[in-house]
């Protein structure tokens, strides 16, 4: 559906963007400080896991790797135990983390009868939880498979990431009768630029260097939202 009858869609990034920090870093963390990590990342895994979030950050590595990686060792494991873990971590180091300036743009956008969706690279474990905490009733996220109740290591795909984000969210804007080319999208990353070029209002946040250059080259919205 396109037009002035389609829907017009609030596309918010979530790490870095609605979350003050990465959810997958503090996932990591949480469950070191309760001393699970070892239940999730075999032993020989940790370092490069860890060496291999420090390179994303410093944008010398495509996090697709690291991603595949932490689907495969979560292979076997119990997906209800998962959502209750998720829900601990969640309500302990993701809530107090949520971006005050993120969720008075999310009620902006309400205002105008937009349709809110949290669109993510993190997986569902992470971005539903978000998305219920915060009242948004649509997420295009990285599914990590379950069958018969147990993770399979595997995930959908493509990612829900750069071109993987236009890939599913122009199947979900078919499905919701929302046009793209009349919706907002905010993110912090480079990683996001097809999708920024693919919406009619991109708006960069808190933006690292490159998005900051292409932002201002292309005479995009920057908005900086207090951590």
């Amino acid at each position: 559906m396109a037009g002035n009858r389609a829907r017009i869609a609030a596309i918010f990034d979530m790490d870095d963007t609605l979350l003050n920090g990465s959810s997958g870093r503090m996932l990591f963390m949480w469950l070191r400080e309760k001393a699970m990590l070892n239940r999730y990342f075999r032993r020989r895994d940790i370092p490069q896991v860890v060496v291999a979030a420090l390179l994303y950050k410093l944008h010398l590595l495509d996090p697709t790797w690291l991603i595949l990686r932490m689907g495969r060792s979560a292979a076997g494991a119990d997906a209800a135990e998962m959502w209750a873990i998720s829900r601990r971590w969640f309500d302990e180091m993701l809530v107090p983390a949520i971006n005050p300036d993120g969720v008075a743009r999310l009620a902006w956008h309400t205002t105008q009868g937009h349709l809110p969706v949290i669109c993510s690279g993190s997986s569902q474990f992470a971005v539903e939880l978000m998305a219920q905490h915060l009242g948004i009733g649509e997420t295009v996220c990285t599914e990590w498979l379950i069958q018969k109740g147990k993770l399979t290591g595997e995930l959908r795909q493509p990612l829900v990431y750069a071109r993987g984000k236009v890939h599913w969210m122009e199947r979900w804007a078919e499905q919701t009768g929302v046009d793209l080319a009349r919706s907002y999208f905010y993110t912090d990353h480079i990683s996001d630029r097809p999708l920024l070029e693919r919406v009619g209002h991109p708006v960069a946040v808190n933006p690292d260097p490159q998005l900051a250059r292409l932002a201002r080259a292309r005479g995009w919205d920057v908005l900086t939202w207090n951590w």
